[in-house]
């Protein structure tokens, strides 16, 4: 069996982008100066050098890091079978990676470690009262991803956004109101995952309710039952899970109906519903003046 091989053009836009090479250039640009400084072919002032010699060691940090990243990333986030848990553990390991760049560079220009850690307190304080929705979603963000309350491709319903979930980001979740145009998404932030209760409506098919208001119990109520289940059952294909029944709510005469029914489809069936359920009960049926 052949394996062909991969191209140069292939391997330079998996580990090299604009940013890359523009790095790469300065340092060598600023690594000439210095080298050319060392051997006396040029002079340059001595504060110029100690600035050469800074602005070198941060490009370079920061390009190693994002370099190291870049070929490791990968394996990193392969190494894990759900998705929750390659997006978690790929972003921790890369603010892991840039996070040892900036340790060391602050610890090049004499800052210890105590002042380090003061310094992280005092800014984490500062950010905390700052930026305190941000925080909530970045909190709100590692719960998701751990305790997962929901999973990527879950329908699901948050206050009054419901949809597909697309994507569980750092500060967003998407989720995907219509299938079929897929440039329409709704972001809801992830602090609103903390202060309201999520409705997991399923993955393939949810269960819908409906209830109807009535004012009075018809006298065929039997029979009305068995022929919505019989409608329901022939509009969505299947006979179970459908549950057609009257109930008293807050002294309040209701005709109840649930049946599972695909996400795709779920407005099309529930007119359908709606329609037949009125052709049956329509002369009863109480609608609150507006």
């Amino acid at each position: 069996m052949h394996i062909k091989k991969p191209s140069f053009k292939e391997i330079r836009l998996r580990f090299l982008s604009v940013s890359v090479v523009v790095t790469l250039l300065a340092l060598m640009v600023l690594i000439g100066l210095a080298y050319l400084n060392r051997t006396g072919i040029i002079h340059l002032p001595d504060t110029a050098n100690s600035i050469i010699e800074s602005v070198t060691l941060v490009i370079g940090t920061f390009f190693a890091a994002s370099l190291l990243l870049r070929l490791t990333i990968k394996r990193v986030y392969n190494l894990f079978d759900e998705p929750e848990e390659r997006i978690f553990y790929s972003k921790i390991y890369s603010w892991s990676l840039y996070s040892i760049g900036i340790f060391v560079i602050l610890y090049h220009f004499g800052v210890s470690l105590g002042n380090i850690t003061i310094f992280i307190g005092l800014l984490t304080t500062g950010l905390a009262f700052a930026v305190r929705d941000v925080l909530l979603s970045f909190f709100g963000w590692i719960i998701l991803l751990r305790k997962q309350p929901f999973r990527i491709g879950d329908y699901i319903k948050i206050g009054d956004d419901e949809g597909k979930v697309l994507h569980i980001g750092t500060f967003y979740v998407l989720l995907d109101r219509t299938h079929e145009l897929p440039d329409q998404y709704t972001r809801v932030p992830n602090r609103l995952f903390l202060e309201k209760s999520i409705n997991k409506l399923g993955k393939e098919s949810l269960q819908e309710h409906l209830h109807f208001q009535l004012s009075q119990l018809p006298p065929n109520s039997k029979e009305i039952e068995e022929s919505m289940r019989n409608d329901i059952s022939a509009l969505i294909g299947v006979e179970n899970h459908i549950l057609v029944y009257f109930d008293i709510r807050n002294e309040k005469l209701f005709l109840v109906v649930k049946y599972l029914v695909g996400f795709e489809n779920r407005q099309e069936v529930r007119s359908d519903v709606i329609e037949r359920v009125f052709g049956k009960c329509g002369d009863i049926i109480f609608l609150p003046k507006a």
